[in-house]
């Protein structure tokens, strides 16, 4: 476990470094200080696991205190991304984001009401919650984006997938792994932190592999013979057009500024 520790605070500090040097923290600055609390976070427990050990009251108050801030800091970087990928599409956006919020209030209240002042288990189901609202977004954003053909900088796209696919990593930890082996396996915490850490590992070289590719290089497949696309890009832009404005007229978003 040392070791996958090890590799997740080296990468982040890679991705890091990449944002710093390729000038990504000036376009993404809520994805950045995800990425420095990351960092802090791990640096935080290793010396609290070191001084109080990994299985002490004080080690579980900071490991899950510290994830809920991490959780929040993932979720504004989570939408910073998904604003600057339809920046275009305002009424889509306002929509989007309504959602969000509005889903995520939902959860916190069920969870509040649930949890009946039961902090560990609100803890718990608040991770599973916010993962859970996260991939299902970040899956319909996906599919949108794929089936009205919006142009998308490959690097968010990438940025976007990698949230997903943690999230969705997550929500089966928490919930298959938790559901089967959770009271029959004495090592559940130590399997669970392992498969959690190595997704993330996966993400985060997905991350740095492609905030370091040169934007050049960065070309999308032609799928479609060029006829083809004259016929149809039309029609797929103007019935994307006529959802954004409809968004836009009944969220009174105004146009976006240039």
């Amino acid at each position: 476990m040392q070791y996958l520790w090890a590799a997740s605070v080296a990468l982040q500090l890679l991705v890091f470094a990449i944002l710093t040097v390729r000038g990504f923290a000036r376009k993404l600055p809520l994805f950045t200080g995800y990425i420095v609390l990351n960092l802090c976070q791990a640096l935080l427990l290793y010396v609290v696991y070191k001084r109080f050990g990994n299985l002490s009251h004080v080690a579980y108050l900071f490991a899950w205190w510290s994830e809920v801030i991490t959780l929040v800091a993932r979720a504004f970087a989570t939408i910073e991304i998904l604003r600057l990928a339809m920046t275009s599409y305002r009424g889509i956006w306002a929509l989007v984001w309504r959602l969000l919020v509005g889903s995520a209030l939902l959860v916190l209240i069920g969870i509040a009401i649930a949890s009946r002042g039961d902090a560990k288990w609100a803890l718990m189901e608040a991770d599973r919650g916010y993962h859970l609202i996260f991939a299902t977004a970040l899956v319909s954003c996906l599919v949108l984006m794929r089936h009205y053909f919006i142009t998308v900088e490959p690097v968010y796209k990438v940025l976007l997938v990698g949230f997903c696919f943690y999230s969705c990593i997550k929500v089966l930890l928490d919930t298959v792994l938790q559901e089967f082996l959770y009271s029959q396996y004495v090592h559940y915490g130590v399997l669970w932190q392992v498969a959690a850490t190595l997704s993330y590992l996966l993400v985060l070289i997905a991350w740095a592999t492609a905030l370091a590719r040169p934007v050049a290089l960065q070309s999308a497949p032609q799928v479609l013979s060029a006829h083809c696309y004259t016929q149809i890009s039309p029609q797929i832009h103007f019935q994307l057009q006529v959802m954004n404005k409809q968004l836009m007229n009944f969220w009174k978003v105004g146009e976006p500024r240039h």
